[in-house]
């Protein structure tokens, strides 16, 4: 055997490892073989392996396995720096040792023993009848530590899965860093500080973090504190929207359910709770206030509502008109709208009316959503600039497209959804998925594509048609039927029947 002594060469790291080398002298070639296969190895192989290797039967390997590790201990015993690691080595592997930690406490543990250049602590381990790995040193089975493991994690986990790292180094006696690399480890994701399990979907990395931070989040907040398990961009976005646990707490931040916070609705909405409270009329005042004490809502935009669509401000007083339009037909029953959160998708296809720059009709439910009607134009914000909604004769409009069509290179005929949101409206090309009938389904909705529980897709459903969340699929399929949604109702009909 041939020593390197590494870090300090004391007189005594030399001693230790010739002690070690003493030993190997002793060795058969045989001997020497299951010395390198069963405990220099970074990776020891099996008796049975080993038994393979050496046309050995496996009872004879057990015994000159069992005969090397007796008399390997007889030399560390011998030893009083040796002895001093074992016992070290002994008492911080209950259950795992971090070798790495040892090492840097230990110049004598990172010394290279043998031709195979095995660190002192695997030697020294190995001979007390404990396990090892590349890094770590194990007292039982990998498999009966990773579940003491798996229960320390579920002790110290929260209602939604995530457990602080420091609660379970404390069970494993390690370090946070060593804990944080043992759980990477034995199959879990950390994620600031805690433990999630690796296979986690992006709604439940969604949660974890929401927990971690523990207040409201805008969707940049979300991303960034999910970056150090990345998933796209649309992967969130869409369990923002559809993941029962998270709701929306006002315009742009996002929290759990669990929290008991109040869900955001669509500033119009709230107004017409006030004023159904108040008898119909409500000072703007106390309607600002309302709703700036429930949500991030700017003064301004609770006046814009508040003087448009539905609603009037006479006299600083909010009333509903006395004649307000009234769509021909509600969102729920008009074919190619969808509603996700507080974005409505409106399918349609590009016209070469549109690619030569002409403003087109959109539909009566649409327009009363945007708040459109006679004497009561809408502008929305755009990548493109501001985009237009008005009212010429009996029909609502928009403005030219054109810039968006030509961005992106659509020609006439090409699917499309057209996007508004709060005060927000966009432009993209449909791409419908096929890749399994849940795609499907949500692509045709004007979703991003997602896997979905039954329970879960049917909840999406119902929301994207404006019907009550604990609607059946009967009735969500008599609803596409009225629609005329013929290609949507049949996809349901297949998957969730």
């Amino acid at each position: 055997m041939s020593a390197h002594p590494n870090g300090p060469s004391s007189g005594r790291s030399s001693r230790d490892v010739r002690a070690l080398a003493g030993f190997d002298a002793t060795l058969s070639d045989q001997e020497r073989r299951v010395l390198t296969e069963r405990i220099y190895a970074p990776r020891p192989r099996t008796q049975a392996e080993v038994a393979g290797l050496l046309e050995l039967s496996r009872e004879r390997v057990t015994q000159i396995d069992r005969s090397i590790r007796n008399r390997l201990t007889s030399v560390i015993e011998a030893s009083p720096d040796l002895s001093e690691l074992s016992a070290t080595i002994s008492l911080r592997a209950t259950p795992v040792a971090d070798a790495a930690q040892l090492m840097a406490d230990s110049a004598l543990a990172g010394v290279p023993v043998g031709d195979a250049e095995a660190p002192c602590w695997r030697v020294v381990a190995a001979a007390s009848g404990l396990r090892t790995t590349e890094d770590w040193i194990i007292r039982g089975t990998l498999r009966s530590v990773a579940e003491s493991t798996r229960s320390a994690v579920s002790d110290a986990a929260r209602p939604s899965g995530v457990a602080p790292i420091s609660a379970v180094a404390n069970h494993l006696g390690l370090s946070d860093d060593s804990t944080a690399r043992w759980l990477r480890r034995v199959g879990y994701e950390v994620l600031d500080g805690h433990a999630i399990a690796a296979r986690s979907t992006t709604g439940d990395i969604v949660v974890a973090a929401l927990t971690i931070r523990g207040t409201p989040s805008t969707f940049d907040q979300i991303v960034d504190a999910t970056s150090a398990i990345p998933r796209a961009h649309n992967s969130i976005r869409n369990s923002l929207a559809s993941d029962a646990r998270i709701v929306k707490t006002d315009r742009t931040r996002y929290g759990l359910a669990g929290w008991g916070l109040r869900t955001y609705e669509p500033v119009h909405l709230q107004i017409a709770s006030i004023l159904a409270d108040g008898d119909g009329a409500a000072p703007i005042g106390d309607i600002i206030a309302t709703i700036r004490d429930r949500h991030d809502v700017s003064e301004a935009t609770i006046r814009a509502y508040a003087g448009a669509g539905e609603f009037q401000i006479r006299d600083g007083t909010v009333t509903r008109r006395v004649r307000p339009h009234r769509p021909r037909r509600t969102p729920g029953r008009t074919r190619g709208l969808y509603l996700e959160g507080d974005v409505v998708h409106w399918a349609t296809t590009i016209t070469p009316a549109q690619c030569r720059g002409t403003g087109f009709n959109i539909p009566s439910a649409l327009a009363g959503v945007l708040g459109v009607g006679p004497g009561a134009p809408v502008t929305l914000e755009t990548s493109h600039g501001p985009q237009t909604f008005t009212w010429a004769s009996v029909q609502a409009r928009s403005g030219s497209i054109k810039r968006f069509i030509d961005t992106l290179e659509l020609a006439p005929g090409a699917p499309v959804f057209l996007d508004f949101g709060p005060h927000t409206f966009a432009v993209r090309r449909a791409e419908y998925s096929t890749a399994s009938p849940t795609a499907a389904i949500l692509t045709l909705l004007g979703r991003r594509p997602a896997r979905l529980s039954r329970t879960r897709l049917t909840r999406a459903l119902a929301e994207s048609l404006w019907l009550p969340s604990d609607s059946t699929i009967d009735e969500v399929l008599e609803l596409l039927d009225r629609r005329r949604d013929t290609d949507l109702a049949e996809r349901v009909a297949v998957a969730l029947r």
